[in-house]
C-alpha cells in the first residue's frame, strides 16, 4: 500500500482512482475487443469497458459528497439498461452475450471499490475476470472431451466437499478418542482432490506428450499404478525398457514432493525435517531419471489407465486405512515405544504412504516427535518403494528391473542410512 500512498500523494487521490479504473477497464475491455474480432460482433470492447469503469467511480466518489442512492439507483439502472439491450432486437445484430454483459456489471463495481481505495483486490479480480474470459475456447475444449463417468466424479467430489463435510461433527468419539469424523473426511476430500487433479492433469497434459511428462502427471495419482503399468510394456516392449525405467523411477520421485505437501498441510513445523531426506532421495530418482532417457529417439505408447477419478469405494477404503493406521500409530507408541511406529510405518508403506504420512504428522503436532515422525514416514517410503521394486522386477523385462533396482537401491540405502543417524 505504501506505493499507492506515494502515487496518491504526488497526483492525488481522484486522479490516481480515475487511472486506476481506466486501467480495470483496459485490462477486461481488451480481451473483449480481441473476442469481439474473431466472431466479428459485440459492442463492449476497449472503449466501453473503461469508460464503465470510470463511471463507476466516479458516481461512488458523488455519493460522499451526495446521497449513496444516487450509486444504488445508477446502478439498477446500468443493469436494466443492460436488459434490455440483451432482449432487444439488436441482438442478432451485435450478439451481445451475458458473458459480457457480467463483465460489465463487474468492471462497474470494480470502479466502486477503487473508489474506496480496494486498489489490489480490483486488480486481482479484474485478472481472475480476465482468466476466465479468455479461457473460453479452452473451456469448451475441455468440456467436450470430458465423459459422463468425469462429469458424475465431479458432482459427488462437489457433493462430498461442499455439501457433506461441513456438516460432519468435529468431536472426538471412539477409544481413546481418536475418531474425529470432521477430520475423517478432510482427510479424505484432500487426498480426493489430489487424485482428481492429478487425473485430468494425466488426462489433458500428460496423455501422447511423453513418457516422462505422463510418469510425472500418473505420480500425483499414485507411482505404484504408473509402475504396474510401465512395467508391463517394458515386458511387452523390451526394447523401450530404459524409457519405462525412468517413468517408473519419475513417477515414484513424485512421491517425495507429494507426502511434503501433505505434511506441510497437516503440520507444517514436519516439513523442516522431510525437506533434507526427501530432497536427497528425490534427486536420486533425477538423476537416475535424465541418464535413462539420454540419447534415445524411441516414442513409447504413453496412455496411462488410471481408472475412476473419484472411486468412492477407495476414497471410503482410504479412510478406513488411515483410522487403523491412527490406532497402529497410537498403540504401537505406547506398547512398544519407537519400534512399535517403525513396524506400523513398514506396514501402512505396502499399501498407502499418504496415511502413514497425515497420521504421524498429526501425531507429532505437539513439536516434541518431529524428527521421530520424519523417521517413521522415511520408513514407510523405504516399504512402499520395495513394493514397486518387487512389482516391477515381477511384471517388467529384467533390463526394467535391473534399472530400477540401482535407483531404488540407492533411494532405499540412503533412506536406512538416514533413519540411522537420526536415531544415532
Amino acid at each position: 500500500m505504501q506505493i499507492y500512498q506515494g502515487i496518491n500523494e504526488l497526483i492525488g487521490s481522484n486522479i490516481l482512482g480515475v487511472l486506476m479504473s481506466l486501467g480495470i477497464g483496459l485490462i477486461i475491455g481488451l480481451e473483449r475487443e480481441y473476442d469481439k474480432l474473431k466472431e466479428e460482433k459485440g459492442i463492449a470492447g476497449m472503449r466501453t469497458f473503461p469508460i464503465v469503469a470510470i463511471l463507476g467511480f466516479s458516481l461512488a466518489s458523488l455519493t460522499k459528497l451526495f446521497t449513496p442512492w444516487l450509486l444504488i439507483i445508477s446502478l439498477g439502472a446500468f443493469i436494466l439498461f443492460l436488459a434490455v439491450n440483451q432482449f432487444s432486437q439488436k441482438q442478432e445484430e451485435y450478439g451481445q452475450g451475458l458473458t459480457t454483459n457480467l463483465a460489465l456489471i463487474a468492471t462497474f463495481v470494480l470502479g466502486i471499490m477503487v473508489s474506496v481505495e480496494y486498489y489490489r483486490d480490483a486488480l486481482a479480480i479484474a485478472v481472475i475476470i480476465v482468466t476466465l474470459l479468455s479461457l473460453k475456447t479452452r473451456f469448451r475444449s475441455v468440456i467436450s472431451n470430458i465423459t459422463s463417468e468425469e462429469l458424475f466424479a465431479f458432482i459427488k467430489f462437489s457433493i462430498i466437499a461442499l455439501l457433506i463435510l461441513p456438516f460432519l461433527p468435529n468431536k472426538e468419539y471412539g477409544p481413546d478418542h481418536l475418531l474425529n469424523p470432521f477430520e475423517i473426511g478432510s482427510i479424505i476430500v484432500i487426498v480426493s482432490f489430489l487424485n482428481f487433479i492429478g487425473y485430468f492433469l494425466v488426462k489433458f497434459v500428460g496423455s501422447k506428450k511423453g513418457i516422462i511428462l505422463t510418469a510425472i502427471l500418473g505420480g500425483l495419482i499414485s507411482s505404484t499404478a504408473v509402475a504396474w503399468n510401465y512395467a508391463s510394456r517394458s515386458k511387452a516392449s523390451p526394447d523401450l525398457s530404459k524409457k519405462y525405467s525412468a517413468g517408473i523411477i519419475v513417477a515414484s520421485a513424485i512421491m517425495f514432493p507429494r507426502l511434503a505437501l501433505l505434511s506441510y498441510i497437516f503440520n507444517n513445523a514436519l516439513l523442516k525435517y522431510l525437506a533434507l531426506p526427501f530432497g536427497l532421495l528425490t534427486l536420486v530418482c533425477v538423476i537416475a531419471t535424465l541418464i535413462l532417457m539420454r540419447k534415445d529417439d524411441h516414442k513409447p505408447d504413453t496412455n496411462i489407465k488410471l481408472g475412476n477419478p473419484l472411486n468412492m469405494l477407495n476414497a471410503i477404503g482410504f479412510g478406513v486405512v488411515y483410522v487403523l493406521i491412527l490406532y497402529a500409530v497410537f498403540y504401537s507408541e505406547k506398547i512398544l515405544g519407537e519400534s512399535g511406529l517403525y513396524y506400523s510405518a513398514l506396514i501402512a508403506g505396502l499399501a498407502d504412504t499418504d496415511a502413514i504420512t497425515i497420521s504421524m504428522a498429526k501425531f507429532s503436532l505437539d513439536g516434541e516427535q518431529l524428527k521421530l515422525a520424519s523417521s517413521v514416514i522415511i520408513a514407510a517410503t523405504i516399504s512402499n518403494m520395495l513394493v514397486k521394486l518387487g512389482i516391477t522386477l515381477f511384471k517388467g523385462s529384467k533390463i526394467t528391473g535391473k534399472f530400477v533396482s540401482y535407483a531404488f537401491g540407492s533411494v532405499i540405502l540412503l533412506g536406512i542410512i538416514y533413519i540411522l543417524a537420526s536415531r544415532g
